[in-house]
């Protein structure tokens, strides 16, 4: 991800205010919340909080998931502190019970604020996974974590634990992903070279199978044969 742009990642709908505090939200209220590349969004029907990613402290994920029946909430009790307190917030999660059956509860803590909302489309470990890419940007953009870890990593090169070569690739992955070895592709190179050196190669026929092979093979890529030093066999010269 990249400073300059501010593409939308997720975007969660159907959320219902559960809580807020210096969000312009009361509870009850439906928003949307869509957290792009560098900031976040949460519209409902008369107000918009548009606010930079960085300004976000914590982004917490909890609730029970899939219930087998609804209603009974009675307030507190469910995992989520503070605003998920009282009957006024048991009653909207009641009437949100006789259309869900997945309670999902989101806490946005910011530098100014505070954000409860119930979210019934995933539930919380596959909501959890779902904002993982927010996750991973919020730390990239959390300079103390950022300072924190590099000086994890010069502590390693201290004690030997790691090399100055590898603190440098290590230190590259704090700010952009890394290229793993794509080990599908380099097999497909492989199988492309070989392929070219058996048809480039001068051809002989296997004794055993009476295949087409290079004619210095070791081996039949066919049928196995060995055609090494202490071999009765040998490849035939093509006529």
């Amino acid at each position: 991800m990249s400073a300059a742009k501010d593409s939308l990642a997720v975007q969660l709908t159907e959320c219902a205010v559960l809580g807020a505090s210096c969000f312009p939200f009361s509870a009850g209220d439906a928003i949307k919340i869509g957290f792009h590349e560098n900031y976040v969004t949460c519209t409902g029907h008369d107000a918009l909080a548009r606010f930079h990613l960085s300004e976000v402290v914590d982004l917490a994920i909890a609730g029970p998931g899939t219930v087998t029946k609804g209603g009974g909430f009675i307030g507190g009790g469910f995992g989520v502190e503070g605003a998920l307190e009282g009957m006024v917030i048991a009653g909207i999660l009641n009437r949100l019970t006789t259309e869900t059956k997945i309670h999902t509860f989101l806490t946005m803590t910011t530098n100014w604020g505070e954000l409860h909302a119930h979210y019934g489309l995933m539930e919380p470990a596959s909501l959890r996974i779902h904002l993982s890419d927010v996750y991973v940007r919020m730390r990239q953009l959390n300079s103390r974590w950022m300072i924190e870890r590099a000086q994890e990593i010069t502590a390693h090169v201290g004690s030997g634990t790691i090399s100055t070569e590898e603190a440098d690739a290590i230190r590259a992955r704090l700010v952009a992903p890394p290229a793993w070895q794509d080990l599908r592709a380099e097999a497909e190179a492989r199988q492309r070279l070989e392929e070219a050196a058996f048809n480039e190669a001068a051809k002989g026929l296997c004794p055993n199978c009476d295949k087409a092979i290079p004619l210095a093979s070791a081996t039949c890529k066919f049928c196995n044969a060995n055609f090494g030093q202490y071999s009765s066999w040998k490849v035939l010269p093509m006529r």
